[in-house]
């Protein structure tokens, strides 16, 4: 299920909305801080400011990438499926023979790591490849 109708175009241009909004907020706050001579805080926002800065001019250079994600609907379905199974066998072994046994605490542990997984998939969005990403190079590459 797609929680938003936008493509990746309409939310680059948000994110880049989102940034120079805030861009706008630190710069005022700069200004404000330096009029106090907060020497210290200057500095922590200009720090701030040079990352909001750098994410902008990140944006502003890259096409939305397409990342290798493992979150399509047959998997999340498949974790959805295994889940009540599981939920259900546990179920009937906590009523057989309660809850102090062996299988019922190792149905226990794998009913949290499928819970684990279903929220990795379902709710987080976490990609789960083992390769790098585009923008996690490319920040590498603008930090060197």
């Amino acid at each position: 299920m797609r929680l938003s109708s936008y493509g990746p175009r309409a939310r680059l241009e948000f994110r880049r909305l989102l940034l120079e909004s805030r861009i706008g907020v630190t710069e005022s706050e700069l200004a404000a801080r330096r009029s106090r001579g907060q020497r210290l805080r200057v500095r922590r926002v200009e720090r701030r400011l040079a990352a909001l800065r750098e994410l902008l001019r990140g944006l502003e250079g890259e096409r939305p990438s397409r990342r290798a994600r493992m979150s399509s609907p047959t998997l999340g379905y498949a974790v959805t499926a295994l889940w009540l199974a599981g939920a259900a066998t546990l179920g009937v072994e906590l009523a057989r023979n309660g809850l102090h046994t062996a299988v019922a605490a190792a149905g226990i542990v794998v009913m949290l790591l499928l819970s684990v997984l279903w929220f990795a998939l379902a709710v987080a969005r976490l990609p789960l490849s083992a390769g790098p990403r585009e923008d996690d190079a490319t920040s590498r590459a603008q930090r060197a």
